[in-house]
């Protein structure tokens, strides 16, 4: 579940640089700052935008997902004082809006990372309805990622007993845990098992 919303929403066309995107992340540093491991959703708004460029996507998006695999992996804290350094940050972020060329650009970026992003179809509030997934994701987690969109909440067992690939619990428990690595989707704990739920309600592959 995620419990916040920070977002940047750019008002103006050209979106070019890294040091444009440190202005902007700068504006919502102090909250990012002050989340005490609140799950939060991280929404670039690129709804104004008719261009964007990869320094700037790395210097926001990019960045926002470094920290929030970070948090997964329960990475150290930067040892320095430079405040764009990736730190563990409890984020799950998703782009919303953009022309298709965005998008197009958004995609690539991720893509050639080898990294997914979810694009929010419609205005995110504390929880998306639907998204579309952007960049590359592995096939047996894009599988994966889908059926438990499907159940809205499950644990490893749970798509096990539903699923008729022939692979063990733990391996659905790695895939789960992959998905959450890659701020897919979110979990708690129910017991000795995690519970985990899809980022958006639906998510549809972007064509």
């Amino acid at each position: 579940m995620l419990n916040r919303t920070v977002e940047i929403a750019p008002d103006r066309p050209h979106l070019h640089g890294a040091t444009l995107a440190q202005q902007h992340l700068s504006e919502v540093l102090p909250a990012l700052n002050s989340l005490n491991g609140d799950a939060t959703l991280f929404v670039l708004d690129l709804s104004s935008a008719a261009s964007v460029t990869g320094s700037y996507l790395r210097g926001i998006v990019h960045w926002a997902l470094l920290c929030g695999q970070a948090e997964a992996n329960g990475g150290p804290h930067p040892s320095g004082t430079d405040k764009w350094a990736v730190r563990p940050l409890p984020l799950f972020p998703v782009i919303f809006g953009g022309s298709e060329e965005v998008v197009d650009d958004v995609n690539d970026f991720f893509r050639a990372r080898n990294l997914p992003i979810l694009q929010a179809t419609k205005r995110p509030k504390s929880a998306l309805k639907s998204a579309r997934l952007l960049g590359s994701l592995d096939r047996y987690l894009a599988s994966t990622l889908f059926s438990l969109t499907k159940l809205r909440e499950a644990t490893a067992a749970d798509i096990a007993a539903k699923s008729d690939e022939s692979i063990t619990v733990n391996a659905w428990s790695n895939r789960l845990g992959d998905l959450y690595g890659l701020r897919l989707v979110t979990r708690r704990r129910a017991g000795k098992f995690w519970l985990y739920s899809p980022l958006a309600q639906d998510i549809k592959t972007w064509a």
